[in-house]
């Protein structure tokens, strides 16, 4: 029962559109019909919330994605089940409920799913990654710098198959729903809010 619980739970706090509602509260528009359409950080700030509040929007997105694993850990499900709900709260950011299923790339929910496998490594990275965006202003490449050596440290400290495994999978898995947004899927290029 708690796997089921489990992973209804990452869905839905991956559909919790936070760049959304921050967005529109800000500035009274909706995210999915300004900039690049994408419902994320990095668009919110460019497009009127500003680079603090983008700020909290990765970190609470982030948050998500902490949380979602950090649930299935707490339950002591197995390891199988913490990627799952890994994935589902990715799946829930990219096709959120709230939103008609349609959301953004899942990559800061994604970076806290895997800091949920890895927690002291992330931290190194997230404050990498997080001064590389206060100085930047440029969210993708702190996402970036965050992402890229958390499989790596994975294996440099001998994590389990699955940790090693989810922190490789979840940036591509970001990447290939950039694409697909790129792409220009049905509800997109219909400008379906």
């Amino acid at each position: 029962m708690s796997e089921a619980v489990t992973l209804v739970v990452a869905y839905l706090l991956g559909s919790i559109p936070i760049a959304w509602l921050v967005f529109r509260w800000r500035t009274g528009q909706d995210l999915r019909e300004v900039g690049d359409r994408n419902v994320g950080a990095a668009n919110a700030a460019r497009e009127g919330a500003g680079h603090f509040l983008g700020a909290v929007i990765i970190v609470l997105d982030i948050g998500k994605g902490l949380l979602a694993v950090s649930i299935a850990r707490v339950w002591d499900v197995e390891m199988g089940w913490w990627i799952a709900a890994g994935g589902l709260v990715m799946v829930g950011h990219m096709w959120p409920i709230f939103l008609r299923f349609n959301g953004g790339r899942a990559a800061a929910a994604g970076l806290g799913a895997a800091g949920a496998f890895i927690p002291w490594q992330f931290g190194v990275t997230f404050v990498v990654g997080g001064l590389t965006y206060l100085i930047t202003r440029k969210a993708e490449l702190g996402i970036l710098l965050v992402a890229a050596p958390l499989p790596f440290l994975a294996i440099a400290f001998g994590e389990p198959i699955e940790s090693i495994a989810f922190c490789f999978a979840a940036p591509i898995a970001a990447g290939a729903k950039t694409l697909w947004d790129r792409a220009g899927t049905p509800w997109r290029s219909a400008g379906t809010p």
